[in-house]
């Protein structure tokens, strides 16, 4: 049994405000392919940008209707789709774009006020499965002639809902800039003896449809009507919305309370950090970086934060989250447990601390009834450990992946011709390889990440001298490659076991992988991992599982999952 769950997203105009501020949509993103999800991501035009289109063509000649203004300002969807598709590749986040062309979705009416009527689901459940994220424009689509339309002012929620039936997706969010639907504007201060705005809990079709139309469209309420379709509105990163289509509607607390930002310090302040002081800048209404811990604080006076050299030092200072990305096995580990000591949360991409001590860290963190999150030690932001925890209830009993991106650069590229010494000279030239490889080549950057997910996900314990590794050299491709019998790719595998006696069994092996295999398509330096569970259900992620962008998204989804967590205690 096998198969993810899939959700279709619309992120408005509201919550894309700029270029910069679509990285908060790829974080929504990530959140979601960390709970297990397949992503339907349906965008509209950045803020002002469909505004901007009207004038354009009214300056032109303010008489001007039909299909000729349709496809002009139809163009702010197609832009914000391939900028959000960039996005997701800097993230290393796999996904494909499309268009209405590529699905032949058909909307008949007048070209700037279309109904949608057919679509090729199957042919946007291909793009999906090939990637896991498929981006997707709003408010434009064919009529039966090819020629561009419009679904109407707010249609990019009817493109949502409308492929959401379409897919028959398990949940259909409407991300905008409040966490539900209010009974009365809840950004307007009531007079003295007014009620408060209150947010729906719940909501029927019809009283969705007594709202101005001003959050979500009415003629995408009135498809969801006909449809049947119970869909969600929300806030980005908010576990909060209104489920509009329920059989009856309730009243529930209004807005998220405001609490002051929480407070993060970086331990280090290199390629991975600096990448998360940049990610969490957009977030600056949720957390500050107030601290960060360097080895020459000369060296960054410029950062806007305060400076310590001594990494236990910053970790005491009391931060609501402290993430530490020094590496190695100390002063790593003294400052983990000088963290949560002091009370803070702690956010690790240091897989080395965590399989030689990750037993001591995690106890330590029960102690103090803190959290040690390390999604991003296992894959980067291939969200193994996050999936494989996603159903409650079940237990994992194998992880089966590719969970180092050199090894599989340097295997794609000997599989093209190229002889493994220039491979792995590409592989350095490119930073994909240090200049001392052996970690990688030997399969020691692969057992620690099997290490990491023996504790994570509860396999039983897992010594480092239990793990069968076979090197990856010239001599075993040679070998292998003289020795097989069938066609197939060679990965180098590493696989972690459930065993019958409580203790996890592991290898990390050299192998031909066959094209039906899920581990078969990993280009570059991709790294993927299929996760089995007792009743038999697998589900194979993917994602780079290296560099600054996709660690630190990593490592910011656990500081967002963190936040949350708070909001809800």
């Amino acid at each position: 049994m096998s198969g993810h769950r899939l959700i279709v997203l619309k992120f408005g105009g509201s919550v894309l405000l700029s270029i910069d501020r679509l990285r908060l949509a790829v974080h929504e993103i990530y959140r979601l392919r960390r709970d297990g999800y397949q992503v339907v991501a349906v965008v509209s035009a950045l803020a002002g940008e469909t505004d901007a289109l009207i004038e354009t063509s009214a300056a032109i000649d303010d008489t001007v209707t039909g299909h000729a203004r349709a496809a002009l300002v139809g163009l702010g969807e197609l832009k914000a789709t391939a900028l959000l598709g960039v996005q997701l590749a800097r993230a290393g986040i796999p996904a494909e774009t499309s268009s209405p062309a590529a699905c032949n979705m058909i909307a008949e009416g007048s070209p700037e006020n279309a109904d949608p009527v057919s679509i090729d689901a199957g042919a946007l459940r291909r793009q999906l499965d090939r990637a896991g994220v498929l981006v997707f424009p709003g408010f434009i689509a064919l009529d039966r002639e090819g020629r561009g339309v419009l679904l109407g002012r707010g249609g990019s929620d009817l493109t949502a809902l409308f492929l959401a039936a379409h897919l028959n997706a398990d949940r259909c969010r409407l991300l905008k800039d409040v966490d539900g639907l209010y009974d009365r504007d809840p950004t307007v201060a009531p007079v003295l003896g007014a009620p408060i705005a209150k947010r729906y809990a719940r909501c029927t079709y019809d009283d969705a449809l007594a709202t101005d139309g001003m959050i979500i469209q009415h003629k995408a309420i009135m498809f969801a009507r006909r449809s049947g379709l119970v869909f969600e509105l929300g806030a980005l990163n908010s576990d909060f919305s209104t489920v509009i289509g329920a059989a009856e509607t309730t009243l529930d607390r209004p807005a998220e309370a405001r609490r002051s930002p929480a407070t993060v310090a970086l331990l280090g302040l290199g390629t991975v950090n600096q990448g998360v002081l940049d990610l969490l800048d957009t977030q600056r209404d949720r957390c500050r970086v107030t601290l960060a811990a360097v080895r020459d604080p000369a060296k960054h006076v410029g950062a806007g934060i305060a400076l310590k050299s001594d990494a236990v030092e910053a970790a005491k200072a009391g931060a609501t989250i402290v993430v530490e990305a020094i590496g190695g096995l100390e002063p790593a580990r003294s400052a983990i447990l000088a963290a949560l000591e002091r009370g803070s949360h702690v956010v690790t991409a240091n897989k080395a601390v965590i399989a030689a001590h990750g037993i001591e860290l995690r106890d330590a963190a029960r102690r103090f009834g803190r959290r040690l999150l390390c999604s991003a030690a296992v894959g980067g932001v291939t969200p193994v450990i996050e999936v494989a925890s996603s159903r409650s209830g079940v237990r994992v009993v194998r992880v089966r992946g590719v969970l180092n991106g050199t090894t599989n650069f340097i295997l794609n590229l000997v599989a093209s011709g190229t002889p493994f010494g220039a491979a792995l000279s590409q592989a350095k030239a490119l930073g994909y390889a240090e200049a001392d490889p052996s970690r990688d080549l030997e399969g020691i950057d692969a057992a620690d990440k099997l290490q990491v997910l023996a504790l994570a996900l509860g396999l039983g314990e897992l010594r480092a001298e239990s793990i069968h590794r076979e090197p990856l050299t010239a001599a075993a491709l040679d070998q292998l490659l003289a020795a097989r019998d069938r066609p197939g790719r060679l990965r180098h595998i590493a696989e972690v076991r459930r065993a019958s006696d409580g203790n996890a069994s592991a290898s990390v092996r050299l192998a031909l992988v066959p094209e039906s295999d899920g581990l078969f398509e990993l280009p570059g330096a991709t790294n993927a991992a299929t996760i089995e569970w007792e009743d038999g259900f697998l589900l194979t992620v993917r994602g780079r599982g290296a560099g600054r962008w996709a660690t630190a998204e990593s490592v910011v989804g656990d500081v967002l999952e963190l936040l949350r967590a708070e909001v809800r205690s």
